[in-house]
């Protein structure tokens, strides 16, 4: 006799009848690139009102899948998503920059001519921070920044904490310049 009961379930069996954590679901998968359209959507018409303030610069925004680069003057803000190597949004990363510097310079292709990169300068961070999704579901989505369990932020307030943090560098060494 094994001298198990009939009602106790194996690990196995557990495992499977526990729920999955939401953030490592596919719904969040989802969740997380309409989160990351929204927080870059929102940073670009943040930064486009920044010309009601006075700043003359226009921006140059570059946008990719899970990218962002939007060039104002001498500084520069950088949104990626970095995915973990389980693919899981539990994983991932945003990692948000701001910069001194060019990092979204202008390229005119000439193809018969050799690039040259003559007047342009590394780019130096400035502010970084790294931020983790949170939440049990869509409707309680926040980011949070990383090793920390306290600083949590909407889509929406987080591309006023970043499009601040450039306007910020911008006051700054716009002057310099």
């Amino acid at each position: 006799m094994s001298g198990g009961s009939s009602t106790e379930r194996s690990e196995y069996e557990r495992d499977a009848l526990e729920p999955q954590p939401y953030l490592t679901t596919h719904r969040a998968q989802a969740a997380c690139s309409r989160e990351l359209a929204r927080l870059m959507d929102e940073v670009i018409a943040r930064v486009n009102a920044l010309r009601a303030r006075g700043i003359e610069d226009k921006a140059v925004v570059r946008q990719a899948p899970d990218r962002c680069i939007v060039q104002l003057g001498p500084v520069a803000l950088t949104l990626a998503w970095l995915r973990g190597a389980m693919e899981s949004i539990a994983d991932g990363e945003l990692l948000v920059i701001v910069w001194r510097g060019m990092v979204a310079p202008a390229m005119h292709y000439q193809p018969e001519r050799a690039q040259s990169g003559a007047g342009l300068h590394a780019a130096t961070s400035l502010w970084e921070q790294v931020f983790v999704p949170a939440g049990q579901s869509e409707a309680d989505w926040n980011w949070r920044v990383a090793k920390s369990d306290s600083d949590r932020c909407s889509s929406t307030e987080l591309a006023a904490r970043c499009v601040e943090q450039l306007g910020l560098a911008h006051a700054k060494f716009s002057a310099a310049s």
